[in-house]
């Protein structure tokens, strides 16, 4: 599973047909049109951009190895760098894994961090809002350290019906929704779990358009600062990218993975992609009377592993060839390209210039 980087090849040259016809000289035929490139999807700043940043990891970036929120706190500081107005509802606690789950019955409490990560310190101190962040808790009165989290989809509902309007004082939907960085890739079999995806993917069923941002392991199997920080930086300048082109569009999520990226450097491999049809990992329960469940990554023949179909899968570019991954998901987490490519047809054209320089 541990990400190969691989270099593309050049870009395959057109072959154009030669007609001639006997004893007479053929019109020349007009030239191909050339692939596009990233210079014709230039990004343009997000000036007057509200965007509402969420994801499943918490807000609280309180640990050393960033997995309860560090990669939150890097997307924020880049998409306010680019000039993007930010606000941020995200889970009080850690909420991986908890797909679109809503928390019934309950009353929520907000909660801000006591400090944002030191690199993080002065990040979108000039935005509109500050780049103000909350944490959403189960409590009756403000969150404490031992509060019990909202879901993430709690914190994004929150935010549209309540958060925004009264606590942030918007008049309206954000823009855009972003969801992440993840600390961890969210492709193939992990889609339907994922609390990132859920997030982005309850926004547009909302109405909204969202993107979903995460960031793959190393060869160690961790997700470092670096890599946080490339996925923050990619992510960035694809929202710019798709602003310029007029591609926000709530009838899909927009999902990114990002591999390891050891100087912090964004990918440059960016490939477009489906949803794998196979698994990534597979879980095991050891014990007796009570059992503990153990994941392991999943191996070509391994059981309890279904094996990848599609060549051109999220799971494959990401983990097997070391590129970015993008692809478009529905509400029903299976977005039929097949049968509606017109209306991505601009994302796909603008990722392909990406993977193209």
């Amino acid at each position: 599973m541990s990400p190969r980087p691989l270099r593309r090849a050049a870009a395959a040259l057109a072959l154009l047909p030669l007609a001639a016809a006997a004893c007479t000289a053929a019109d020349p035929l007009p030239a191909a049109d050339p692939a596009p490139t990233a210079a014709d999807f230039p990004p343009v700043p997000l000036d007057g951009l509200r965007v509402l940043v969420g994801n499943d990891d918490s807000m609280r970036g309180e640990e050393a190895d960033g997995t309860d929120g560090l990669g939150l706190y890097a997307l924020r500081a880049a998409l306010c760098e680019a000039g993007a107005d930010v606000v941020v509802f995200a889970p009080w606690g850690q909420q991986s894994s908890m797909s679109a789950a809503l928390s019934h019955e309950a009353e929520f409490g907000l909660g801000t961090p006591p400090d944002p990560p030191e690199e993080y310190a002065d990040a979108c101190s000039d935005a509109p809002s500050g780049g103000a962040v909350h944490g959403v808790c189960l409590a009756q009165g403000p969150c404490r350290p031992d509060s019990p989290s909202a879901t993430p989809v709690d914190a994004l509902s929150f935010a549209l019906a309540h958060g925004l309007p009264e606590v942030v004082g918007w008049d309206g939907p954000p823009d855009l929704v972003v969801s992440g960085v993840n600390s961890g890739p969210n492709v193939a079999s992990q889609i339907p779990h994922s609390g990132t995806v859920g997030v982005a993917s309850t926004a547009v069923a909302s109405g909204i358009p969202a993107v979903a941002l995460s960031a793959s392991v190393d060869e160690d199997l961790v997700v470092t600062p670096e890599t946080l920080a490339a996925t923050a930086a990619f992510g960035a300048d694809l929202i710019a990218r798709m602003r310029g082109a007029d591609l926000f569009d709530p009838g899909y999520v927009v999902n990114v993975n990002h591999p390891a990226s050891p100087d912090g450097s964004p990918g440059t491999d960016v490939r477009w992609t489906r949803a794998g049809t196979g698994s990534v990992l597979a879980v095991d329960y050891e014990g007796e009377e009570s059992f503990t469940p153990v994941v392991r990554l999943c191996e070509p023949g391994a059981s309890g592993c279904v094996a990848e179909t599609r060549e051109d899968a999220d799971a494959v570019a990401l983990l097997a060839e070391g590129a970015v991954s993008v692809g478009a998901l529905g509400v029903d987490r299976a977005y039929a390209q097949e049968e509606d490519a017109a209306r991505v047809e601009g994302l796909t054209a603008l990722v392909a210039a990406l993977g193209a320089d």
